[in-house]
């Protein structure tokens, strides 16, 4: 594959798991690695993740970058470390504000009074994800974003925000897991963090799901199943995401693993490189 591709999520094993995004998350970017892809992956680099134990390292080109997010100039820092026994290099964006009180049994609760709320968290996250890629000097050819803590990142690449030199002409596959309320941002959440001008065709009581937006701006919809789920019917059952589904019929792809042995793994990622190769 000649493809450059960005692999963006919130959780890997073993730096931070609640469910299954997170063996996801460590097992197809090795797959892609393994057959010499230029595969670039982050996540948020949570309080909890150990320095010395995963041997994270500064990296002098995204120390004290700079970015917008809430109509300010803020900054962003990121280290590295490689996935333990792989060679999956994982660049974690290093935010004390908004990562450091995470705990590792409820990353996305709001429930403390200190918590930043999820549209915070991952939109910060979305807005320094993208920003990275000017100092990488990298231009990906296809951003994955997994579940809905990626949710954002398409708005903030449609929207007026940042300097898109490094992603104008980017693809985007949004992949599926799970079905959350926890992305159900208020549009003044949306307000805050300068997504103002997003589309509210599907707003309900104030509220509007970013993976009802995610779904209509990405290039392709990946539903990952496994045994006991039934993702694409569940979200079927939701009026909304019935419509927005029937609308985007043409971009929606349905996966499934079984097992979580080497050769399923090997399958799945080999799959999603089909969906990427067509697009």
């Amino acid at each position: 594959m000649s493809k450059r591709i960005y692999f963006l999520t919130s959780e890997i094993v073993p730096f931070a798991e609640e469910y299954f995004l997170a063996p996801f998350s460590k097992e197809v970017p090795n797959v892609f690695i393994k057959q010499d892809t230029d595969f670039r992956v982050m996540m948020p680099k949570y309080g909890f993740i150990s320095e010395r134990r995963y041997i994270l390292r500064e990296v002098i080109r995204l120390r004290d970058m700079k970015l917008k997010f809430q109509g300010e100039e803020v900054d962003a820092s990121v280290k590295s470390a490689f996935v333990p026994n792989t060679k999956v290099q994982v660049y974690f964006l290093e935010n004390e504000d908004y990562y450091k009180p995470t705990s590792r049994d409820a990353l996305y609760s709001e429930d403390d009074e200190n918590a930043r709320k999820n549209s915070e968290r991952f939109g910060y996250f979305s807005s320094a994800a993208l920003t990275t890629l000017n100092y990488l000097r990298w231009e990906p050819d296809v951003i994955i974003c997994n579940d809905w803590q990626m949710s954002l990142l398409p708005l903030f690449l449609e929207s007026d925000i940042l300097d898109n030199d490094y992603f104008e002409d980017v693809d985007l596959i949004q992949i599926v897991h799970s079905k959350s309320d926890k992305c159900q941002y208020s549009i003044e959440e949306y307000e805050s963090i300068g997504l103002g001008d997003v589309a509210k065709e599907y707003a309900e009581d104030g509220k509007l799901d970013s993976m009802v937006s995610s779904m209509q701006i990405s290039d392709e919809i990946v539903f990952i199943d496994r045994e006991d789920t039934d993702l694409v019917n569940n979200y079927k059952d939701d009026e909304t995401f019935a419509d927005v589904l029937s609308k985007n019929e043409d971009k929606l792809n349905e996966l499934s693993i079984e097992n979580t042995n080497e050769e399923d793994w090997e399958k799945l990622a080999n799959e999603i490189e089909e969906i990427i190769e067509q697009i």
